[in-house]
């Protein structure tokens, strides 16, 4: 088996070019959106305008190149009208009528060449410029055109342009001659010149001038992300509460989601403080209970006993991490989140109606269920299980023998599409006097003392993250009617 190795050489070359092109990544990263534009219009304009410079030259040249064939051409027929072959030979007149033909090394030369019939080809006449001048051309056809370039001794280059013609004297001796005129290129050189400083300039101020709309339109079209982000930093510093002003259409979906997430951060950090001060007066009468301890007297006036104080200590100790978990888990956002999960709505009902049946096994509850056939709530499905948990939860708790969970989508007057979910129980409902109060923190109608009043603030405030109401109604069933309406995303 045979290997090959790459020579070091190579690899150190690979090796440099990959780091070159990782520092210029790295680079063009910490560009701004401006110069990324502005250096990627850049590029691709000077290729665009090499082409371009490289297709007019090009355009130039073919019909500069046409224009001198069809001047020689002309030369050419002026030779043949001047020329005479009546005594049996070409003669053409020393001088021509076109004074560069009679301009000592002049750069417009003509040739007249018998051509034998051993294809020999044999000079007869020539202008004055071309004295002192050789050329070997080849014979084109009888009565065809050759058009090219030819380079003299003196590495002067000329176009050249020669016709085969046929000539008859008086005794009808037919004889063919090449007819061959050329013409010096410097001759153009200044025009060529002239043209490509032209086109070099106008292709520049053109590029020049694209540049210059370019930076005005970047300036203009990124002068709304350029505002948003000083308004993002007016809110950093506490100047403003949300971005609001007249940003284009495409940057209003951004706008609603930072404005969104930022009022969701907002309404986390009151939620930490709600449930911090909460957390305080929790703890303000367990610790109030241990630091009596100390006295070992209870409230007979009697020491306390080793067993007693245990039993207390532990029943405090107990009431205190119970209400630790329980605020520290309400601390946790449930807010409206910033990416949401398709939840189908059907799914999660049946397990929290089959999870309560078993808690509620003592009562026999017909639970319906009326959901709309494929019906998703889009948001964090914890969410969903607190609401409907909860609402259900507390259908159990105080129906008779019926809960029903009704669950749509609707479109309101304004053309939004909104959920509605509405529980309902039979048992004996809520007083109209207490419907507002019982969604408040803390407030429970149940004189049994069971739960601690949060259930319906937990919806209450998770429908609220999401810009959704809650209300309460009574039910045709007899009992207490819940309704959640909120938009859909």
């Amino acid at each position: 088996m045979i290997q090959t190795k790459t020579p070091r050489h190579s690899q150190i070359t690979t090796k440099r070019s990959l780091g070159w092109l990782s520092n210029t990544a790295s680079s063009f990263a910490k560009l701004s959106l401006t110069k990324r534009m502005f250096v990627l219009t850049a590029l691709i304009l000077v290729v665009f305008l090499c082409t371009t410079a490289l297709m007019l030259r090009a355009a130039f040249s073919i019909s500069l190149e046409n224009v001198i064939q069809e001047k020689l051409r002309l030369h050419t027929y002026q030779l043949l009208s001047s020329g005479n072959s009546d005594d049996g030979a070409m003669r053409l007149p020393a001088r021509i009528t076109e004074p560069r033909f009679n301009q000592t090394r002049g750069d417009l030369l003509a040739f007249v060449k018998r051509l034998a019939d051993d294809n020999q080809q044999y000079e007869v006449w020539r202008s004055v410029s071309a004295m002192e001048k050789q050329f070997s051309f080849p014979a084109p056809d009888g009565g065809q055109w050759y058009f090219g370039r030819a380079r003299g001794g003196d590495g002067t280059e000329y176009y050249v342009s020669s016709y085969n013609t046929t000539w008859s004297n008086r005794d009808g001796v037919k004889t063919k001659y090449i007819f061959t005129v050329m013409e010096d290129f410097r001759y153009y050189e200044d025009e060529l010149s002239k043209y490509r400083t032209i086109i070099a300039a106008g292709l520049l101020a053109f590029g020049l001038i694209f540049l210059l709309l370019q930076t005005l339109i970047l300036r203009v079209g990124l002068g709304p992300v350029r505002k948003m982000a000083a308004d993002v930093e007016s809110m950093s510093t506490g100047q403003a509460r949300s971005l609001a002003g007249n940003y284009p259409r495409e940057l209003i979906p951004l706008t609603m989601n930072l404005n969104q997430l930022i009022e969701n951060e907002r309404h986390q950090r009151e939620r930490y403080r709600e449930r911090m001060a909460d957390l305080s007066h929790g703890l303000k009468t367990p610790l109030s209970v241990l630091k009596g301890l100390g006295s070992d007297i209870d409230d007979d006036g009697q020491p306390i006993s080793r067993v007693k104080l245990l039993e207390i200590l532990t029943k405090q100790v107990a009431r205190m991490t119970k209400l630790v978990e329980y605020q520290l888990q309400r601390a946790i956002p449930s807010g409206a989140p910033t990416v949401v999960s398709k939840i189908a709505v059907a799914n999660s009902a049946t397990e929290i109606i089959s999870a309560l049946k078993k808690v509620y096994a003592q009562k026999t509850i017909l639970a319906e269920l009326e959901i709309e056939t494929g019906l998703s709530f889009y948001g964090d499905e914890n969410d969903l299980l607190e609401m409907i948990g909860n609402l259900l939860d507390n259908a159990f708790k105080h129906s008779e023998h019926r809960v029903r969970l009704t669950a749509f989508k609707t479109t309101i007057q304004s053309g939004q599409s909104v959920l509605d979910f509405i529980v309902e129980d039979d048992g004996s409902g809520v007083p109209e006097a207490n419907r507002s109060a019982i969604l408040e923190r803390g407030v429970q109608l149940d004189s049994s003392g069971e739960g601690q009043g949060f259930g319906l603030s937990i919806v209450a405030d998770i429908v609220n993250s999401y810009r959704g109401s809650l209300s309460v109604k009574e039910s045709n069933m007899g009992g207490a009617l819940f309704q959640i309406t909120m938009p859909t995303f």
